[in-house]
């Protein structure tokens, strides 16, 4: 394992490429309101999830965010700046430390870079050596970037697969590649699914994403990010608050709220190992 980063470093970024565990919490339409919302079939609902898709050329942003693992609650700011399709970077500081940072990650279409700047140690791989390292079957630059800024997941380009459904206990629309009976099921049992099953849930009115969930039951991981607060950005829609639960040997909880996002202006992306900085080697 990666060894002295400080814990809102790593488990941050691993967050991202793991997953997390079922949220607790859900708003639910209230009683006296009636749900509203037709039938619509797989291919009308990918269309729709289409053309609602946060779309960009640069972004730049900054949150603010909690991470609880292991019964200890660690915060942190990020800022974070991409070209679409291209590169992902974050500078991350600890607010007790003020403007200090305490890690850079510079994600590219290719490789994974760290810097751990308090212990002066370094990380750098290809998305291969990731997989190892956490143990996961699929991790490229387009699943990180969906996730961060609200897309989906690689998840509509098999629409034979796709079954639709409406949730009217909370007045949403449905696409799981199993039935949603049966995804039901795998969730409070944990034994009905046996291969990987991907879930997300649809705003009735706008289409956007509030929840994806996704379960390995070879591996007995799940992902689950619930995506809130949408707020206008360029007259798109941005979750300007998400929640990421991990569940796998062990479970980490991140939630994270922006406080501004931009796309309007070109991003540089610096990113220099000093060379006395030790490689971090894992066990």
């Amino acid at each position: 394992m990666l060894i002295r980063l400080k814990p809102y470093t790593l488990l941050f970024v691993s967050a991202l490429i793991l997953g997390a565990a079922s949220c607790k919490t859900r708003k639910q339409a209230p009683a006296d309101t009636p749900c509203k919302i037709d039938y619509k079939n797989a291919r009308t609902l990918t269309a729709l999830l289409k053309s609602n898709l946060f779309d960009f050329k640069w972004l730049s942003a900054k949150f603010s965010g909690e991470l609880i693992f292991q019964g200890k609650t660690s915060e942190f700011n990020v800022s974070v700046r991409a070209r679409k399709d291209s590169v992902i970077w974050m500078s991350i500081t600890d607010p007790v430390m003020g403007a200090v940072e305490g890690a850079r990650v510079l994600i590219t279409r290719d490789s994974v870079k760290f810097m751990d700047r308090l212990n002066k140690r370094y990380f750098t791989g290809g998305f291969d050596t990731l997989k190892k390292l956490f143990n996961v079957d699929e991790l490229d630059f387009e699943m990180i970037q969906s996730i961060m800024v609200g897309n989906s997941v690689e998840f509509y380009e098999e629409e034979e697969k796709m079954k639709p459904g409406t949730d009217k206990t909370e007045c949403r629309y449905f696409l799981g590649t199993v039935r949603k009976r049966k995804f039901k099921k795998a969730m409070e049992k944990g034994t009905e699914l046996k291969d990987p099953a991907q879930s997300i849930w649809l705003d009735p009115e706008k289409f956007k994403i509030l929840r994806i969930f996704f379960t390995d039951y070879n591996t007995n991981r799940t992902f689950d990010v619930v995506y809130d607060n949408f707020q206008p950005v360029d007259s798109m829609l941005f979750p300007h608050q998400v929640t990421f639960d991990v569940k796998a040997e062990k479970s980490v909880q991140v939630k994270i709220r922006y406080s501004k996002v931009k796309t309007d202006a070109a991003q540089s992306f610096p990113f220099t190992i000093p060379e006395s900085y030790e490689r971090i080697q894992k066990n």
